[in-house]
This record gives C-alpha cells, sequence and structure tokens, in this order.
C-alpha cells in the first residue's frame, strides 16, 4: 500500500450527519478531524447505507432474499470520505473512531478499475454474437429492451458514436450521474464505457440507457480509467434512490465492467474494513440492498485468468474475482469467443464472496463498437450479458420475475462449457438464449382444458398470457374482453406464438374475438391473449365443433 491511504468511515445516525446528506454538504465529525494525519474530504457529501437485517420469514417467492433493508433516515447509517497519512496515522483514526460513540467503522476505500484485455486479434463480429445470441427471435417475441433503463456505470458514454455505429437507444441524461460535476453526460470522451453500451445494444437496441460516468473522478489513480469505491458507493446511493422513489423504472438493470485487480488496492484480509472478502463492507450492503429493491446488477468477473492476465494482477491469479464482482446478488460474468472457448484473461473462480463464481459466460473479443480494435475482456461479455437480460425484461418485470429468479433460471439455462455442471472457468456455461426462452415458457405457460372457461387480466398494451392445450380435432376458441380494448388471439403448434410467428390469429379491433381451427393435426397447442390496446379482464374458452 503506498503510503497516503483512502478511507472510509460509517458514522451513526445524526441531525447533522442527515442534513448534509440531504443537503448534499460537507460532513462535520469534529471527534476525526483531530486526529492528526488525517483529513477529511469536504468535497464528499455523506453517504446513506440502509440497514440489513435477517428477515424472520421468507415468502415462497423471495428465494434468496435472507436479508431486510431498511432505508428510513433514522435506521441508517452514513459513510464520510478521508485520507490519513500513513500507517501510523491509520491506527490513529482507528483508535478515534472506537472511542467516538457516534462512530462505527473504518473501511477499504480501494482504486477500482475499468477491465482490460491481452493484444490477440478480434474473433468474429458482434453480427456474430446476434446470430449467436439469436436476437431476431426476441425481437420478434417482443422482447428488445423497450421500458428498460439500463446504468452503464463506467467511464461514460458517447451517444453520437453509438448512432454513428448504427445503434439508437433512449438516453435520460437528468438521471444519468457523475462524480465531477461539470460532466456533459452522454457526450463523453468515446472509451471504454461507449464500448459497454454499444454491447448492451446488441440484445438490447431499444433500452434507457444511463450514463453512471463513475470511472472519471478526479482521482490519482494508475491510468485515466481509474476510481475509487467511494464513488462507486455515491454512485449506487443514487441508484438506489432512484428505486426507492417515487417514479420508478419499470425494470433496472446495472452494468458494471470494472473491478479491484490486486488484494495490495484493498486492507488484508481479516482486517475490519477489507472490502474483497468482507459480505458487511458498505458497498457490499449497498449492492445488496439494491438487489433487493429489484435491480438486476451484472459485473465482470476480471481479467486475471492465469493463462493472459493483466498487468495489474501482477500475478495474482488465485481467487481473482473479488467484492462485490462475486456477490451473490449479482451475476458475475466470464468470457468466451463466438466459438465457445474461453479466453485466457477470463478470470477463474472462486470467487471471495460467493464460491461459485463466476456465474456464466458471454461472448466477447470480436469486433463491434470501434471503441477498440475488438470490443474484449470481460468488459464486452457482461454487457452482452446486460442486454439479454434487459431483453427479457422488457417482457417480465421484476414483480413477476424478481433478480434471483432470473440469475437462477439463466444458470440453469446455461449451454455447459468445460466440466459437466459448474466450473470455475466458465461457471455454469454460456448464455443459451433458447433454452432460457423455453424456461421462461413453462414456468408462465398456463393450461387451457377444453370446455372450461379461463380467465385472466392484463394489465397494460403489450402485456400477454399463454396457454397450452391437446388438440386432436375442429375446435373453436372464443374471447370475451371489456369494451373500448383491442385484444388478440394468437395461436400455434408445438411452440409458443409471438406476434411474427403463429398459424392463427383474430382480427377483430375490440376485446372479444374467436377463431376456428380446422383440420389440425393432433398435437399441443399454444394459445396467446395479449393486449394490443387497453387493459382489463377477459376470459377464454375453448370448444370443439
Amino acid at each position: 500500500m503506498s503510503d497516503k491511504i483512502r478511507v472510509l468511515i460509517q458514522m451513526a445516525h445524526s441531525t447533522e450527519m442527515n442534513m448534509a446528506m440531504t443537503t448534499r454538504g460537507a460532513s462535520n465529525v469534529p471527534a476525526l478531524e483531530a486526529v492528526d494525519g488525517f483529513n477529511m474530504d469536504a468535497g464528499f457529501s455523506p453517504v446513506q447505507v440502509p440497514r440489513k437485517d435477517r428477515r424472520s420469514q421468507t415468502e415462497v417467492r423471495a428465494t434468496g432474499r435472507l436479508f431486510s433493508f431498511d432505508t428510513r433516515a433514522e435506521k441508517s447509517t452514513y459513510l464520510v470520505r478521508g485520507e490519513v497519512e500513513n500507517e501510523e496515522a491509520l491506527d490513529r483514526l482507528i483508535t478515534a473512531v472506537d472511542q467516538d460513540r457516534n462512530s462505527i467503522g473504518v473501511y477499504s476505500d480501494p482504486r477500482i478499475s475499468a477491465i482490460a484485455v491481452c493484444p490477440d486479434n478480434p474473433i468474429g463480429t458482434y453480427t456474430d454474437v446476434e446470430q449467436r445470441l439469436n436476437v431476431t427471435d426476441l425481437q420478434n417475441r417482443g422482447m428488445d429492451g423497450t421500458d428498460v433503463v439500463v446504468a452503464i456505470v463506467d467511464t461514460g458514454i458517447n451517444m453520437a458514436h453509438l448512432r454513428e455505429k448504427g445503434k439508437n437507444p433512449t438516453f435520460d441524461g437528468q438521471r444519468s450521474w457523475s462524480p465531477v460535476q461539470g460532466s456533459v453526460l452522454g457526450d463523453m470522451e468515446v472509451d471504454h464505457g461507449t464500448m459497454c453500451a454499444f454491447d448492451v445494444c446488441i440484445s438490447a437496441p431499444n433500452c434507457t440507457l444511463l450514463d453512471y460516468a463513475l470511472l472519471q473522478s478526479q482521482t490519482q489513480g494508475e491510468t485515466t480509467m481509474d476510481g475509487f469505491l467511494s464513488d462507486a458507493v455515491k454512485g449506487f446511493s443514487e441508484l438506489l434512490n432512484l428505486m426507492l422513489g417515487d417514479s420508478p423504472p419499470r425494470a433496472l438493470v446495472i452494468n458494471n465492467s470494472w473491478g479491484m485487480f490486486h488484494p495490495s488496492w484493498d486492507f488484508p484480509v481479516g482486517h475490519s474494513g477489507n472490502y474483497s472478502d468482507n459480505p458487511d463492507h458498505p458497498f457490499n450492503i449497498i449492492v445488496e440492498s439494491l438487489e433487493d429493491a429489484g435491480a438486476d446488477i451484472l459485473f465482470a468477473a476480471g481479467n486475471c485468468g492465469s493463462e493472459c492476465a493483466d498487468g495489474r494482477c501482477e500475478g495474482e491469479t488465485d481467487q481473482g474475482i473479488y467484492g462485490a464482482n462475486s456477490h451473490p446478488s449479482v451475476l458475475s460474468v466470464a468470457g468466451v469467443s463466438v466459438n465457445d472457448v474461453r479466453l485466457g484473461y477470463s478470470t477463474q473462480g472462486p470467487g471471495r464472496l460467493d464460491t461459485n463464481k463466476p456465474d456464466i459466460c458471454a461472448y466477447t473479443h470480436f469486433v463491434g463498437s470501434g471503441v477498440y480494435e475488438a470490443d474484449g475482456g470481460t468488459s464486452a461479455a457482461c454487457p452482452v450479458a446486460a442486454g439479454v437480460v434487459a431483453a427479457i425484461r422488457s417482457r417480465y418485470s421484476q414483480a413477476e420475475l424478481s433478480p434471483s429468479q432470473l440469475r437462477n433460471l439463466l444458470r440453469r439455462s446455461a449451454n455447459d462449457l468445460g466440466t459437466q455442471g459448474f466450473d470455475f472457468d466458465h461457471g455454469f456455461g454460456i448464455i443459451d438464449q433458447a433454452a432460457l426462452l423455453s424456461a421462461l415458457e413453462r414456468r408462465d405457460t398456463q393450461p387451457l382444458v377444453i370446455g372450461q372457461t379461463a380467465s385472466g387480466t392484463l394489465a397494460e398494451s403489450g402485456a400477454s398470457i399463454t396457454y397450452k392445450l391437446m388438440l386432436g380435432e375442429a375446435m373453436t376458441m372464443a374471447l370475451d374482453g371489456p369494451q373500448g380494448v383491442d385484444f388478440d388471439i394468437y395461436v400455434r403448434k408445438g411452440e409458443q406464438p409471438t406476434t411474427e410467428e403463429y398459424d392463427y390469429r383474430g382480427y377483430a379491433s375490440e376485446a372479444n374475438e374467436k377463431i376456428r381451427i380446422e383440420g389440425a393435426s393432433p398435437g399441443d397447442y399454444y394459445v396467446m391473449v395479449r393486449s394490443y390496446r387497453g387493459n382489463g379482464s377477459f376470459t377464454l374458452k375453448a370448444t370443439l365443433d
């Protein structure tokens, strides 16, 4: 560790601390400011950390959610930031914190950095990625990122460059964020963050991007893409406020193609302020609380693979998935080529917080954004996976499918690579779009019994419910819905219908439709009731002629 050490200090709630956070003002902690060799960062306003409590009871739909998070001001703690001159000053600060009844603990504020790649030639192009992920099928099913917000937590996005490359997502500058005042978000330098945004748009071209220019912090890092975890704490706190606010997004996906590269960037393992192995580090708590609020969070596994490690790894390739990148509440993404071959720089597990990391692989090292010769490293694999998640979220809200449930489906449906089952090179395997959609269909297809009436409710335009029945002869399908709306029936044999792929459909411009199916061969038929316009309840009945 260098002589000067950046630290985060966790403080108990006080009226003054809460006021400083609310007004984004400087914190005032006289007991700590008197410590010789410690300097409080007056430009860092306090960040609220929710209180974490173990749940006394877990609902069936909340599988894996063992903790609850209380964001009330009086129940929360607050983080302030500072710097100590050397190890002796750190010892004095820790002593002062222990003696101050309003102070709770001192934590590491390690340097973090965007995850780069080994300089190999590209393998394939982004169109190969589109084909491998069967993006056309996703879009035919209405899964293209519409109404889904994707936060690119990185160096910044250049929207003009994306448009030049044929990507036209919506951009929300009002809800974007940077640790540097005056940043022109959405018009940042063409760099690592723009690459990530492009790769999200491969599967989710109609998503809404937020520019969270975390790695633009004005800190003395080793490269221009360096930042500090304290900036990530503040950025994630803003995202948590977004999810808990009066107008939360329908779905929020968060891409993080950055991480810690070496243990020397952190306090030692076992130190109370350690980040890499400590689930109670404030940033790890905020990550968990954000997932609990409904966000899908993805982190790159890293580029400290044993065969081709980044120089910043300094030869450390054992258990190189540190901190939040290995958190059980996130999807940790490793990298493979479009030929399904693991790339040697992709960090192998086990993870520090959760042993079974990485979770899955996604495609990387292809010609894509034009920012670099190749969109590479797990930096590109992570947003490729985030784009798939955003595409799924355009049809399945977190209320229907929680983040933990979606992660489990992604793992279970992955195409196994390497040794059978989970392994530390590939996790559970490469994202398999067809198997994932099949798993989703099995999950939410309802039985339809001939002669009986089924009922349902469509909450909004674009919503749908799918039924399955066995058919062996001519049949009539009757839909009865409310006035003033337009519901449609789609029928397909053997597979779920989409608005583009079906065998039969109704064409009435209202909610009451009938379809007669004649000369049908025996088999399983899927019936989708979809709202073209409006909402309301309906009944559906299949009768034999």
